[in-house]
């Protein structure tokens, strides 16, 4: 029983206090939604598939030969030729990576793209051939081609997009509307597009200005429904461009809102990622005329109008700022449109324009862009606003066209002045301080630094040897470097310098204790200058050698003789003062210094 009841209050206290627990606090958003996405799949064995589309065309007819991989494209080494008979001629098209949905995870799909065309009838086989695939060898198994005279007149041709300019005749910095259209399958159905590119060089796209539709047309004498993708490219540069479009075709998926019109039908279930490319189009760009440039030309092409700016108020005082409100009508890069620079005019200060977006809806009259100038005046002899040149190209036309903003009536009063019905609100916003007069300052208590000459420093004699003070220090820099590294590899110079620096210190304290007739720093020195002249040859720390060390240096018949002697009882001396009470022969060691002197000359020769 009593069990039980332990059982029934712990169960209770443990359900209070997950009531009771503070909820857990929000995590990063970016890590949720980062955690969110389905991982990618780079683990699973690449598989590399080949086809041609269609594997069966007339001589000179159009074929795509297609390579896929189960990988992403950065990590593929594809090769910049590929072997192929001789009947056949390769021209690499296009290339795009893609993410599909594989069992919970994304897959990537990379596709190359080559159009074959073949000269002769003839079944063609492109050989299997070894690609490296995340640092592995994988194989592109081969592909067929069968080319055969005769084929029946509608049979079908290699899918592809078609590619539809509005002009190929261009200005630098016109807008150019370009239309990427996906014909339906032979059994008319609409499929859409994904990761759609404009390839090419010289250009910029504008993805804010992308449409996507599907409508119906008759082409090849019956009516057949099309996906279509309609963008904006300005080119940036002059010369010939060639614009081409790629793909993946994605079923029923659409990146976007679209416009469906007319009966058409779209497939259902997963969609197959195919990549399909264009041919190429020829675009002249030619650039802008410099003759005839009107003031105030910052880069505008098209077709614009100016409105009549607004003032805020026609009526300011002196040094207060005013906003003039301009709008730019247009149908072409209003989001990319620069204001014109604002002039400098005696009387007015006036700010760069701000960007206040664009107005009304595109394809009305009322579409353009709004600008704010700041005006302050300053000084109230002026009448109207300053003309703001203003100028752009039209295309149509092929001239500059003058867009200056026009002066606007405007009242300006002195900080002292009201006019009418408005002077209690200025004498209010006039309420301040009287502004302070200017005034030298006083004379300070002492004199500051003095100058030897009143000739500026770029003209003194020594001033043209600055500019070699840089080429100098690096010199220097570089003997220093050099110096270094030679003597990393030869370190007992290093050494030995060390030790004829260690050992002249060492001879001076020993000069100073014979002269003073100290025998205990007589012998220390003694000993410890042995050690030092003798380290570099070992090499070893000096103060870890002992006499056997020292007597190792000297030659066979001096170290048998009275230099050894001398080595051996100044040893002799310091071990029986370390380790023993007394120090016998102590008097006798300060009358060998003559001795002693010759064997540091003898060891500091060896150095």
């Amino acid at each position: 029983m009593r069990t039980k009841i332990l059982f029934f209050i712990l169960v209770v206290l443990g359900l209070a206090a997950n009531a009771q627990a503070p909820p857990p606090a929000p995590g990063n958003a970016l890590i949720q939604l980062m955690l969110s996405q389905p991982p990618v799949d780079i683990s699973s064995p690449v598989v590399a598939t080949t086809s041609f589309d269609p594997p069966l065309v007339q001589p000179g007819e159009k074929s795509i030969y297609r390579v896929a991989f189960n990988a992403t494209e950065v990590s593929i080494g594809w090769p910049e030729e590929i072997t192929a008979p001789p009947q056949l001629k390769l021209r690499r098209t296009s290339s795009g990576q893609i993410m599909q949905p594989a069992g919970g995870a994304m897959r990537p799909l990379t596709t190359f793209n080559y159009a074959v065309r073949a000269a002769e009838s003839g079944r063609f086989t492109i050989p299997e051939f070894v690609v490296d695939v995340y640092g592995k060898p994988v194989v592109v198994p081969p592909a067929q081609l069968d080319v055969r005279s005769g084929l029946p007149s509608p049979h079908e041709p290699a899918r592809q997009l078609l590619l539809e300019t509005a002009a190929t005749n261009l200005y630098v910095g016109e807008t150019l509307s370009v239309r990427v259209l996906l014909p339906a399958t032979s059994a008319n159905a609409v499929e859409g597009l994904a990761q759609v590119e404009l390839n090419g060089d010289g250009f910029i796209v504008d993805k804010n200005s992308v449409r996507q539709s599907i409508q119906t047309r008759v082409r090849n004498g019956r009516g057949q429904g099309l996906y279509i993708y309609e963008a904006s490219l300005t080119p940036i540069a002059a010369g010939e461009v060639k614009l081409s479009a790629q793909g993946f075709t994605a079923g029923m998926q659409f990146g976007g809102p679209i416009v469906i019109s007319g009966q058409v039908t779209i497939p259902g279930g997963p969609p197959k990622y195919i990549l399909l490319d264009s041919e190429i189009a020829n675009l002249h760009i030619r650039p802008l005329p410099a003759e005839g440039e009107l003031p105030g030309f910052a880069g505008a092409v098209g077709s614009y109008t100016c409105d009549l700016p607004i003032l805020a108020t026609n009526t300011v005082r002196v040094g207060d700022p005013v906003p003039l409100n301009v709008t730019i009508r247009g149908q072409q890069n209003l989001n990319r449109l620069a204001p014109p620079l604002p002039p400098r005019v005696p009387g007015w200060q006036i700010f760069p324009a701000v960007r206040k977006g664009v107005v009304g809806e595109p394809g009305t009259p009322s579409y353009g862009a709004a600008f704010s100038y700041t005006l302050i005046p300053t000084t109230e002899e002026l009448h109207t606003t300053p003309a703001i040149p203003f100028s752009c190209f039209d295309p149509k036309r092929g001239a500059y066209v003058d867009l200056t903003i026009r002066p606007v009536a405007i009242t300006v009063i002195s900080n002292g002045a009201v006019a009418n019905g408005e002077a209690p609100v200025l004498l209010t916003e006039s309420a301040y301080e009287p502004e302070k007069k200017l005034a030298l300052s006083k004379l300070v208590d002492s004199p500051g630094r003095t100058a030897g000459s009143l000739v500026p420093l770029q003209l003194r004699g020594w001033f043209p040897l600055v500019p070699l003070t840089p080429v100098l220090g690096f010199c220097a820099l570089g003997l220093w470097d050099r110096r270094r590294r030679f003597l990393e590899r030869h370190p007992e110079i290093a050494r030995r310098r060390r030790a004829r620096r260690d050992l002249r210190r060492v001879k001076r304290a020993l000069k100073h204790a014979a002269a003073s007739g100290d025998a205990a720093g007589f012998r220390q020195s003694a000993v410890k200058a042995m050690q030092i002249a003798v380290a570099p040859h070992y090499p070893a720390e000096p103060r870890a050698l002992v006499g056997g060390d020292v007597l190792e240096i000297l030659a066979g018949p001096e170290r048998a003789g009275r230099a050894g002697e001398v080595v051996r009882r100044c040893f002799a001396e310091a071990d029986a003062a370390a380790f023993a009470t007394t120090s016998p022969g102590q008097d006798k060691l300060l009358g060998w210094q003559s001795e002693f002197d010759a064997v540091l000359v003898k060891l500091e020769e060896r150095l």
